[in-house]
């Protein structure tokens, strides 16, 4: 359905913007009339999106970046505003899963690879909060703004296996919560 909200002329950034969600998210809003950041660690990709999009008469940019890398993320943000002067909406879309975070069918938890684990739960739990901390700031000065965290059903209900992913993306539900009344409560209903 088209025209549900305006994003017309709106900065809208998003991380993890050359997996398949990012992308496919960028090229819907892009068609809406957003201005659309990429922010990836897939320049090639990330690239390719940005091209598509203008080629369809939209405006993108591409930022090489690291959502584990707090100073990377402020990079992009003087970057981004310097290019564009304002964050309307952040949309978290970084995340995945690796098969060491997961627990088969022949195995238990206490065969569960905790470094493995680590990392999924840094990448969609860390991942989601550092990019927030940085773009969120812009926002809360602007008093308008938009976040929006991918999670996932396994984070409402455990689904076989994928134990590293459903705890980061259960930590994502709660945080989201919890940040949509802090940034209301500290810095307005916009």
């Amino acid at each position: 359905m088209a025209n549900l909200f305006c994003v017309k002329d709106k900065v809208v950034i998003i991380t993890g913007g050359a997996g398949i969600l990012g992308r496919g998210i960028a090229g819907h809003l892009a068609e809406e009339g957003a201005k659309i950041v990429i922010l990836d660690r897939a320049a090639e990709v990330g690239e390719q999106i940005v091209a598509g999009i203008k080629a369809k008469g939209g405006e993108a940019s591409f930022f090489l970046t690291d959502v584990l890398n707090k100073e990377v993320l402020e990079q992009n943000k003087k970057d981004i505003l310097a290019k564009y002067g304002r964050i309307d909406a952040l949309l978290n879309a970084a995340g995945g899963n690796m098969a060491g975070a997961t627990i088969g069918p022949d195995s238990t938890i206490f065969d569960l690879n905790i470094d493995a684990f680590r990392k999924v739960v840094d990448l969609n739990l860390f991942g989601t909060v550092l990019p927030t901390m940085v773009f969120a700031d812009v926002m809360a000065n602007q008093k308008e703004g938009a976040i929006v965290n991918f999670s996932s059903e396994s984070a409402l209900r455990p689904l076989t296996r994928v134990v590293g992913y459903g705890a980061a993306k259960a930590a994502i539900s709660n945080l989201t919560k919890y940040l949509a009344g802090e940034l209301a409560i500290k810095f307005g209903e916009g």
